[in-house]
């Protein structure tokens, strides 16, 4: 994932680029392969000339499109130099430079496939991404999202953790539950729906806590965070996450409604 504050972008990655950044995408794509895969293979078709992957982070995703779509040409597009030096050495196959994805033209070919999966979250203009990524786009092309409409959890803890990366975000003007409004923005951004679907997702209360105690241990330390935030209470919330991910103490499993959109240009 996918954007950081450098100069290439205004966007304000709160996960961050660092090692336990690229350790905790290594997590959050084993935690959805399954969803991603499957909903990948479902629109697939033969004969896909050049696709892009957007905000491909260490490549994960690249993987995954290069795996299901088997596109002629594969293009990963990102704003972090130390997470594409992983995607160019796990993924081969593809081509990947660095860009602002919300940002054009792209320093590639247009597509006739795009992909993004967890990136719209993090922006804070997604329908200018989205226009950006239709001037990427050939006639007729197919653009797959898949974002966050919903995390729940009966668990306290893990109830307080949403509010509280909710309210970071939203601080950046980002939104944690953007698939819960992402038809009107795609429809608003030169894009047509061929369809949109929730699909729910539960997901082990162990590998959401060790991913969410992960992020803490970024985002902990961000400037905004230490003024919205308690700084103890992010402490207890972290070391209560912490003890479920290490099986120290049973949490339900999260439930997360993915917005699932397959788009063409209009």
């Amino acid at each position: 994932m996918n954007t950081t504050d450098h100069p290439l972008t205004i966007n304000h990655y709160t996960f961050g680029e660092t090692d336990l950044a690229a350790r905790r995408l290594s997590l959050l794509a084993a935690a959805y392969d399954q969803s991603s895969r499957e909903f990948l293979a479902a629109w697939a078709r033969p004969g896909v000339d050049h696709a892009i992957d957007l905000g491909c982070g260490p490549g994960h995703t690249t993987r995954l499109v290069q795996a299901t779509i088997r596109p002629r040409r594969l293009t990963g597009l990102d704003a972090s130099d130390k997470l594409l030096k992983q995607a160019i050495a796990d993924v081969p196959e593809a081509a990947f430079v660095r860009h602002d994805v919300t940002r054009s033209p792209f320093p590639c070919e247009v597509a006739d496939f795009l992909f993004c999966r967890f990136l719209l979250t993090h922006l804070h203009d997604p329908g200018a991404a989205l226009r950006a990524w239709s001037d990427a786009s050939l006639p007729g092309a197919t653009l797959l999202i898949q974002e966050t409409a919903t995390l729940a959890s009966d668990d306290p803890t893990f109830q307080r953790y949403y509010t509280l990366v909710g309210e970071l975000q939203a601080g950046y003007g980002q939104a944690l539950h953007i698939g819960a409004h992402l038809d009107g923005i795609v429809l608003g951004s030169g894009w047509k729906l061929t369809a949109s679907e929730l699909r729910v997702v539960e997901q082990d209360a162990r590998v959401m806590a060790r991913l969410h105690a992960m992020n803490i241990r970024t985002w902990g330390q961000d400037a905004l965070a230490r003024k919205l935030f308690d700084c103890d209470e992010i402490t207890r919330v972290r070391d209560a996450l912490a003890a479920v991910a290490a099986g120290e103490r049973a949490a339900p499993p999260v439930r997360n409604a993915l917005r699932q959109i397959v788009a063409t240009p209009a």
